[in-house]
């Protein structure tokens, strides 16, 4: 008597029953409405080129309310002073965005998910930290801080 009849049957049975439940984490119901990619190569499509491409340009992104997610984006500047503020969203109908320092607010916004939507705010040269938060509980968001000059 031999058990590799045995054991083939189970490994067979195994993935069989691994691959009707697809990728882990997708549901057959979320197949086709949630596409997994990664957050830091879809920061740098949403942030490339010349104003987003000089040195001390900051960047983040990640999901929308998604467990284990980036919730934004923390960095100190170099200087004080005024710095762009790219933002933008996609598979959510909107985002809000907080910037504190110290504690303290700076300044809260919120865009709709589409296309990138940039402002300026003067910071200073101590820990930021810019929060994401969305309406829904999926989508993709990428920040960009960069240096410029004074609106």
């Amino acid at each position: 008597m031999t058990l590799r009849p045995v054991f083939g049957a189970l490994a067979a049975a195994l993935l069989l029953s691994v691959t009707a439940c697809g990728p882990l984490g997708v549901t057959p119901e979320t197949a086709n409405t949630q596409v997994q990619r990664d957050p830091d190569e879809w920061v740098n499509q949403q942030f490339s080129g010349g104003k987003w491409g000089p040195p001390g340009v900051y960047r983040a992104g990640g999901g929308i309310g998604g467990p284990g997610d980036e919730t934004g984006l923390e960095f100190t500047p170099a200087k004080p002073g005024w710095y762009r503020i790219g933002m933008v969203c996609e598979g959510a109908s909107s985002m809000t965005v907080t910037a504190t320092a110290s504690g303290e607010a700076l300044g809260t916004g919120s865009t709709d998910c589409g296309s990138e939507v940039t402002t300026t705010m003067e910071l200073p040269a101590s820990k930021v930290m810019i929060a994401v938060e969305g309406a829904e509980a999926q989508g993709m968001w990428a920040l960009a801080v960069a240096p410029t000059e004074a609106p």
